[in-house]
């Protein structure tokens, strides 16, 4: 006589992973990157995650988008979709390195274009 032994499948609810732990990517803290090396990689992805969203949203939604972002040491990185942003661009990358003769500061006179990221 020949005996089959009973096979146990799991069963799909019953998980051996404890309910409080789940997939995906944990959250941080905001807080500034002290490793000037860890800020600097962190930037750079950053940055680049940051500009092909600004592109998928113009070609997705077909929506007119332009983005500044001033690095810590002074350099610009923009992105537009329109030649006309790309225009005012130029005029903000031209204005951008005399900011610092002007009495009035750079910031103030762009408050929503401008943004300095660390």
């Amino acid at each position: 006589m020949i005996q089959v032994a009973n096979m146990a499948f799991p069963n799909p609810s019953m998980s051996s992973v404890s309910p409080q732990r789940k997939m995906g990517r944990g959250k941080i803290e905001i807080k500034r990157i002290e490793n000037t090396t860890n800020r600097q990689v962190t930037f750079c992805k950053r940055r680049n995650g940051l500009l092909k969203k600004a592109y998928e949203l113009s070609v997705l939604c077909d929506a007119e988008v332009a983005l500044i972002v001033f690095s810590s040491r002074g350099r610009l990185y923009e992105y537009a979709n329109n030649r006309y942003l790309a225009m005012s661009f130029l005029f903000l990358n031209f204005f951008s390195h005399f900011s610092s003769l002007l009495i009035t500061p750079f910031e103030p006179l762009f408050p929503v274009l401008c943004c300095e990221v660390d």
